[in-house]
């Protein structure tokens, strides 16, 4: 079993088919062990009388006696010849094929990781329980008895005695899985975990356990509301060779994380009544592009030609300090590569990409299409690709057809709402495109004035550079970050200018303590009032200053101001798209070093963690942001001047 919507890196689950499983846990048995036992129930056939009667005479005649009914679990081949081998029963296979084909299913599988399913291993495997030997009890039951526990005329041990009496002699195992034993054993682990507890939380604790966890999985499955795609960016080539570099890794505790997040109750009050969670996916784009042999060939070239004239950058690349170039080449050549001639390839490698994990999931969630919402997550050099794409994205995409045999390369098949950007150089590639970031015309979001979706001087047409057919764009920025650029100064930079630098929520604070600063400082007669004279119980009078006799006022293009700040709340609901991580702080946080390691630490940052839960989950609209998070003007001081 391996993951559908990513290539599998070491997250391949084996699956078993069990047949004998533990009498105490209900845990299956390895499959050759399984097997082994299988094979001496067929040959004894305990499930018959015939083999009741047998037990008895055992019993009766004694130690020697119960010598005959024990079975070994594994054959000695030693004291067998090759004749005798020929005629035995052939051993039964765990191979999955085998087992359904020639078994009918009756007996235990295992699947395999190797590329070929008919390659079998050379070397053979180590034989659990390998001197055991097994007394079949009924048709359901059986012992497993190591050496110094079978029945010995020798010693005198009588164990199969024991066992028809009800003793427990060795490892119990039952044939077939028995779900009420699984139930009962469950309990009894829940019951020892919730000892302690008071007498109405363990009354209730039966009817909270009946609930089989997989069928509670089955049952909620297709529910997510939230949609949540991730594009890397560089570095994913030098994956390929280096395992722990690879970005699913990152984003597979990422999502563990957004949805231990999305379980805490202190969200509670910021999500939608129609909040039902949040898949997080990633667009693993890179490894589908070969860009070291020199691109494509040009219009009108022979293949053959370019075959001898072309040369790739093996060709061109020094045996020196190999280790240094391979991760240089495999790392930052990515962005040379995006700034040439292999742009429009790995554009649509990142488009179909998209669009295949989405067409999956849509597949596997019947009315996400409809019903849902899908997200964007860009990081470094992914995030401009999606600025790149979102603005030749239309509004509206058509409805999706699933019966296309591929997806389309050329634009998202689905609709973006909030397209988030960590350590992004967007900025940086707006000035060498000369593009700025400014709303989509004609494209309407929940509470935005109809006035301003179709104002020629606060919107613009789709295919200009940072004109993305998005609702919200965030711009999410480590202060030690040194490839991440703001994006404020691109909508229009004297307004950015104008605001207070803005700040993801911190968790170290309650996002209740949040709202509830913020609230009183922008609602009046919600602040703490003054403190009274003490000698005259009123306050004191606030004494009047005297004005200087001259005053350098700022000059405001109030217009200019006014269509900035439309733009801003029609590209973000909350006015402003850049947002700071908080950084550690401390008189020992250095900088520099923290400039290694700050573009890669977006995933493992708890605020932008509850920030992007907050954000994906509460209603749209303007009135219901997060105050924190909202865009605030900066005071600036009156100078006086003396004439």
């Amino acid at each position: 079993m391996k993951p559908i919507y990513w290539s599998p890196v070491n997250d391949i689950a084996v699956v078993l088919r069990g047949t004998w499983f533990y009498r105490d846990t209900m845990n299956p048995l390895p499959p050759t062990v399984a097997n082994q036992v299988e094979a001496g129930y067929r040959e004894l056939r305990p499930h018959t009388e015939t083999w009741s009667d047998e037990l008895r005479c055992a019993i009766d005649v004694g130690p020697l006696g119960e010598e005959k009914v024990s079975h070994p679990l594994w054959p000695n081949d030693r004291q067998r010849s090759d004749d005798d081998l020929a005629a035995d029963e052939p051993v039964i296979s765990t191979d999955p094929f085998c087992s359904a084909h020639c078994f009918r299913g009756e007996a235990a599988a295992q699947g395999s990781i190797a590329p070929e399913p008919g390659v079998q291993s050379a070397e053979q495997p180590s034989r659990s329980f390998a001197s055991y030997h097994v007394i079949y009890k009924d048709a359901s039951n059986a012992f497993l008895l190591k050496p110094s526990l079978k029945p010995s005329a020798y010693y005198g041990r009588r164990p199969v005695a024991k066992i028809m009496r009800g003793t427990t002699i060795g490892i119990p195992v039952v044939r077939g899985f028995d779900q009420d034993a699984w139930d009962r054993i469950q309990n009894k682990k829940h019951a020892e975990n919730s000892a302690g507890t008071d007498g109405a939380s363990s009354s209730s604790t039966g009817a909270r356990i009946e609930i089989c966890p997989a069928c509670k999985a089955q049952a909620d499955r297709g529910q997510v509301t939230d949609l949540i795609l991730v594009c890397h960016g560089i570095g994913q080539k030098f994956a390929e060779r280096v395992e722990s570099f690879h970005f699913t890794h990152a984003i597979n505790a990422f999502r563990r994380e957004v949805n231990m997040e999305l379980s805490n109750p202190a969200l509670n009050g910021s999500l939608r009544e129609a909040q039902n969670g949040i898949m997080v996916l990633p667009v693993n784009w890179r490894h589908t592009l070969t860009l070291e042999n020199g691109g494509p060939a040009q219009d009108g070239e022979d293949e053959v030609a370019r075959g001898l004239d072309r040369f790739g950058l093996k060709d061109i690349e020094p045996k020196t300090i190999p280790a240094v170039r391979s991760m240089i080449s495999d790392i930052m050549f990515d962005i040379p590569f995006y700034m040439s001639h292999h742009k429009g390839q790995m554009i649509e490698a990142l488009v179909k990409e998209a669009n295949r994990v989405y067409r999956l999931w849509c597949r596997n969630n019947p009315g996400f299409h409809d019903n849902g919402r899908v997200h964007l997550i860009g990081h470094s050099l992914g995030s401009a690709m999606a600025v790149d794409i979102l603005s030749r994205q239309p509004n509206r995409v058509p409805s999706l057809d699933l019966s296309l045999p591929s997806p389309r390369a050329d634009v998202f098949e689905f609709d973006t709402v909030n397209l988030f950007l960590v350590g992004s150089p967007a900025g940086f590639f707006m000035l060498l495109e000369r593009g700025m970031l400014v709303p989509r015309r004609g494209r309407s979001k929940p509470e935005a004035e109809p006035s301003d979706v179709d104002d020629q001087d606060v919107t613009s047409e789709a295919g200009s550079f940072g004109c993305m057919a998005v609702d919200n764009v965030y711009n999410i920025l480590a202060r030690e970050d040194p490839i991440a650029y703001l994006l404020n100064g691109t909508i229009d930079p004297v307004y950015a200018a104008s605001l207070k630098t803005a700040y993801v929520p911190s968790t170290a604070t309650s996002l209740l303590k949040y709202v509830g600063d913020t609230m009183r400082s922008i609602i009046p007669g919600t602040a703490p009032a003054p403190a009274a004279d003490a000698t005259r119980g009123e306050a004191p009078k606030p004494s009047m200053a005297r004005l200087p006799s001259q005053l350098e006022l700022e000059v405001h293009d109030f217009s200019r101001e006014e269509i900035a700040e439309r733009k801003a709340y029609l590209l973000n609901d909350n006015g402003q798209v850049d947002f700071f991580l908080r950084s550690g702080g401390g008189p020992l946080e250095i900088q520099y070093l923290n400039m290694l390691s700050a573009h890669s630490s977006y995933w493992l940052s708890r605020d932008f963690i509850r920030m992007l839960c907050v954000e994906v989950g509460r209603k749209p609209g303007r009135n219901n942001t997060i105050p924190a998070m909202r865009a605030q003007k900066a005071t600036k001081r009156l100078v006086a001047t003396t004439g």
